[in-house]
């Protein structure tokens, strides 16, 4: 029996989106199997009163604060801080800062915002890509109302490529959800007023692509053409169940195309 994880608060405080720095630290803990993060989130923060609100809150749950802050004043400030509260805070961007300053013997500008400088498009195009990454297959129910667009359908239809092509292209904030036999989706898909999509596609094909994936593995249900085509009519009652919902056909359709058909 595997022991319980340890839930561990992590507290990411940053001058701008705070993605980067996330996406950072959920590299690092994922290697940490009996650790399970709670992350919570704090952008463009440019003041030591937002700062000693936030080292308040961890301090009482006893969080981790990972910073990403260009303000040599505020990362100092934090160290003192640390130290007079016992906190665990790690600093991401100065040894960074440091070390390269040292490298080619400059000094950094300490100039924060620059890369805002990629303006409010480039800050929604991130919020959307990690926002369909968080709601890939299922994942991330108790948000779908923030969602652009949600994709629905059974295994192998291009949900996933098709919503990440969305973000990327289109920076739409995209939630796909599986269609699975015998199981009802989540009850917000049918009450939720956001634009929906099903996607289908000929048993012939989807049993080709499952085959192709599955080669190694002996016959099963999910590659049986009878399975499949049981499956894809399950899909199809479900989306006549859904006001409104576009039905798109993948069967001999790029990424883009089914994008595009979408768009």
């Amino acid at each position: 029996m595997n022991p319980p994880k340890k839930k561990v608060h992590v507290f990411i405080v940053s001058d701008a989106t705070g993605l980067t720095a996330e996406r950072v630290i959920t590299a690092v803990l994922v290697q940490f199997k009996l650790v399970s993060p709670i992350f919570q989130r704090y952008p463009y923060i440019k003041t030591k009163e937002q700062i000693e609100n936030i080292l308040a809150r961890a301090e009482n749950l006893e969080a981790i604060v990972i910073y990403s802050l260009v303000s040599q004043e505020l990362r100092t400030w934090i160290r003192t801080e640390q130290r007079r509260r016992d906190i665990h805070a790690i600093d991401l961007l100065g040894p960074l800062l440091q070390r390269m300053g040292k490298l080619w013997n400059m000094i950094p500008d300490f100039r924060p915002g620059l890369l805002e400088g990629l303006g409010e498009e480039s800050i929604r195009l991130a919020e959307s890509i990690d926002f369909t990454l968080k709601h890939d297959d299922g994942h991330g129910i108790e948000t779908l109302g923030r969602a652009d667009l949600i994709i629905l359908g059974v295994s192998r239809t291009s949900k996933t490529p098709t919503s990440l092509y969305l973000s990327c292209n289109h920076g739409l904030k995209v939630a796909n959800v599986p269609i699975i036999p015998n199981v009802q989706p989540p009850k917000k898909i049918f009450t939720l007023k956001r634009r929906k999509v099903g996607l289908t596609i000929a048993s012939e094909k989807l049993a080709f692509i499952r085959q192709k994936r599955l080669k190694y593995v002996g016959a099963t249900d999910y590659t049986d053409m009878r399975s499949i085509r049981r499956e894809l009519a399950h899909s199809h009652g479900i989306f006549k169940q859904i006001e409104g919902l576009q039905v798109v056909d993948v069967t001999n359709s790029s990424i883009e195309e089914i994008a595009n058909n979408i768009i």
